[in-house]
This record gives C-alpha cells, structure tokens and sequence, in this order.
C-alpha cells in the first residue's frame, strides 16, 4: 500500500516538482496551495503524512499546525514543515508547535525523503 502525502506549498513550480518527485518513490499525492486549503484536504484525505510551507498566504504552516494539533481527526497527522526559514528560533516554534520534522529550502531531495521514510518507520 503506497502512502499518501499531502502537500501543501504556494508555488506551483515547486510543489509540481515534489509532486512529480513523491510519485517516483510511489507516494500517493495530493496538493494544497494555503494552510486553509490543506486542513479542508487532510480532512477528506486523512493523508499518512503532511508536508507545509510556513510563509502561505491565508493561513501560514504555524497556525496549520496549531490547528492540526487542536483538531483530534488530524492531531495524529504527521507534518514536516518544509521552508526557507532556517534560524534556530523558527525551528524550535515550529517543533514546539508539533511539527514532526523540519526541512530548509534549498533542500536536496535526498534529505526531505530521509526525512519522511524516518516518520514512516516510527510508526511501523
């Protein structure tokens, strides 16, 4: 069974490339281009996984993750925060925040996808 990942990033020419990425390593994907957006998506979908954006127009990946949190259908969603945001201090928010992983733009594949397999092996 292939797992699902939700992404949820404002830019279309980034999230097409994870996308097209995700799907090689035979993840199922759906997008979201807002916070809003991506929380009526992880309703519907009950995704294995979420992968956000912090800085989105709407409602940016914190409050998402405040509201994942919050929410007991998505508290146990895992989200890997996905940013150009790389001071210790946005890290340890969004960490504190809930976030399962923390990923800095530019980032290499390679490292986004040690991160999500991690996750999915912690709940094996």
């Amino acid at each position: 069974m292939n797992n699902t990942i939700l992404l949820i990033e404002d830019k279309p020419s980034l999230s097409d490339a994870l996308k097209s990425l995700l799907e090689l390593h035979q993840y199922t994907v759906a997008t979201a281009t807002n916070g809003e957006e991506g929380i009526r998506a992880a309703r519907k979908l009950r995704p294995d996984l979420v992968i956000s954006d912090i800085y989105m127009p709407v409602l940016n990946g914190l409050d998402l993750l405040d509201n994942f949190r919050d929410d007991p259908a998505l508290q146990d969603i895992p989200v890997v925060m996905l940013t150009a945001r790389s001071e210790i201090d946005d890290i340890q928010q969004a960490l504190e925040r809930g976030a399962a992983g923390y990923v800095t733009k530019p980032f290499l594949f390679k490292n986004l996808h040690a991160v999500i397999q991690g996750i999915f092996e912690k709940q094996l």
